[in-house]
């Protein structure tokens, strides 16, 4: 449990703590039902009672998830993450379905590691072999599945990885003590009628597939939509006062993303409209860690609201998130072309690459929403990146190389400190790039590049320190959480500027 004692975890369960919310899992001997600690049912004896740091843990303990409280739902549990950089890679690979079709030594070939030191990770780390975790994260989210999305239980049964409609009904039974249609709640689509509103393309229709991820409270979803407005390419988002937009193509398809925060429930509802559908549990990882909904933020506050310089900020927004990246190989490709440019001249270089190397969508799926393309593939940007006009052309000429190394069987599969390591060894990729591309590429909560000058100029309205070296000493009394510092900083503008402006 790390800096979980049994003691705090019960404290937490007798005033269901909301804080706590994913952090940890109580069962209970007497009943053979684990719960989240917001359960409202009667809080059990001491004696009676076991902690575990995820719900994978406690049904692999031979615990069935409470039908009341729902674990499948809770927010993300950071039981891995930040353990082990190779374990938390695999945990994410899992969440998305590597071991659905694949074998655990097939996992751990794609991470580098033999099987038995990744079953090794595991057990040291999370109390279950990968194959248990697998077979339970199967089960919850099939559950998800039945009672917050409106897709048909066939559906579910595939996309959860049952193989057979007859398999996934006999499993979950025998894993929640009742038949899957006694939980079906099945979100309905919304189907606008009569006058159209400039949202109305962006709500859920009638083949859509719905699904709500949960997201731990408190939630600052308003300043989450504001950060992606600012910074969203033409052709390929589009951001409005209530959503988030965006072309994809998973598993070969192409499909719309809509996502629509809320703060009550916190979390996000999101549609997947066309054909990428049947990629949803990539989907909503890939949602899950854009929106940084698995963040534990009042740890995280808790920790930053400490420094004299950050407590007034973290004061008056305590549900800040860092926000993330749908895609390693387009975040890159957003860092290189926003060196030293502002926010809207990169918008306009993005929305240039995309319009003339992107491949068209179908009108009929992305009527109404001015989103007309898919994200080029590192493929085509490699070829045709040095001829792009509207930058130096030695910047074109590190996009083409970056895209070359993403072209690479593999390369974006990396662990992160061996991707950055590779793209540092290319002119034109510095620390602060590195920095950047670590932060919200690839989700490191302590990145923290110093030097951008964003951050120098709110460390200095706020009586910090004002060099990158003074800063970078000041920041250590922030680790571990110092790209959210960052974030705080950079939130504090109040009108932006500099280096922070071109990518964030």
């Amino acid at each position: 449990m790390d800096t979980l004692t049994d003691d705090l975890c019960y404290q937490a369960l007798k005033t269901r703590d909301a804080r706590f919310d994913g952090r940890f899992y109580t069962a209970v001997v007497t009943t053979g039902i684990f719960c989240r600690p917001i359960c409202p049912a009667v809080t059990p004896r001491r004696d009676n009672v076991r902690f575990y740091p995820s719900a994978e843990t406690a049904m692999a303990n031979g615990f069935r998830p409470c039908l009341r409280c729902r674990p499948e739902a809770a927010p993300g549990s950071p039981a891995a993450a930040g353990v082990h950089t190779t374990l938390a890679r695999a945990v994410r690979l899992v969440e998305e379905g590597a071991l659905d079709t694949g074998s655990v030594s097939e996992l751990a070939e794609r991470l580098g590691i033999t099987d038995r030191y990744l079953r090794q990770l595991y057990q040291r780390h999370t109390g279950v072999s990968p194959s248990q975790h697998a077979r339970a994260r199967r089960l919850l989210r099939a559950r998800q599945l039945i009672v917050d999305s409106n897709l048909s239980m066939t559906d579910i049964a595939d996309i959860a990885g049952f193989g057979s409609l007859r398999r996934f009904n006999q499993t979950l039974k025998e894993a929640y003590g009742g038949a899957p249609t006694a939980w079906r709640r099945g979100l309905k689509p919304h189907v606008s009628a009569g006058a159209q509103s400039p949202d109305s393309s962006f709500l859920p229709a009638k083949d859509d597939l719905v699904l709500f991820l949960q997201a731990r409270p408190p939630f600052a979803s308003d300043e989450l939509l504001s950060f992606f407005r600012a910074r969203a390419i033409p052709g390929l988002e589009s951001v409005g006062e209530q959503y988030y937009a965006r072309s994809v193509f998973m598993r070969g398809q192409p499909g719309l993303v809509i996502c629509r925060p809320q703060t009550s429930p916190p979390g996000v509802q999101l549609i997947v409209r066309g054909p990428a559908r049947q990629g949803i549990l990539e989907v909503s990882a890939r949602v899950r860690r854009l929106f940084d909904l698995d963040a534990d933020l009042p740890g995280i506050t808790a920790d930053l609201a400490n420094d004299p310089i950050l407590q007034p900020l973290v004061r008056q927004n305590p549900g800040l998130r860092v926000p993330g990246c749908w895609d390693r190989f387009e975040f890159a490709v957003r860092a290189v072309l926003g060196q030293q440019i502002s926010i809207t001249a990169a918008r306009t270089l993005a929305g240039r690459l995309v319009a003339r190397l992107g491949n068209p969508l179908s009108p009929d799926l992305t009527a109404d929403t001015g989103i007309t393309h898919q994200f080029p593939p590192a493929e085509a940007i490699a070829r045709q990146a040095p001829e792009n006009p509207g930058m130096p052309r030695s910047r074109a000429e590190t996009l083409a190389q970056v895209a070359a190394r993403f072209a690479e069987p593999g390369f974006a599969e990396l662990d992160g400190n061996t991707l950055l390591e590779q793209l540092a060894s290319l002119r034109g990729i510095g620390p602060w790039t590195l920095n950047y591309l670590s932060l919200r590429g690839l989700g490191d909560p302590d990145a923290f590049p110093a030097s951008d000058l964003g951050l120098l100029k709110a460390s200095a309205s706020l009586g910090g320190p004002t060099t990158a070296g003074t800063l970078t000493g000041h920041a250590e009394r922030w680790r571990p959480w110092r790209a959210y510092a960052a974030q705080y900083l950079w939130t504090s503008l109040a009108t932006p500027s500099g280096r922070e402006e071109t990518i964030s």
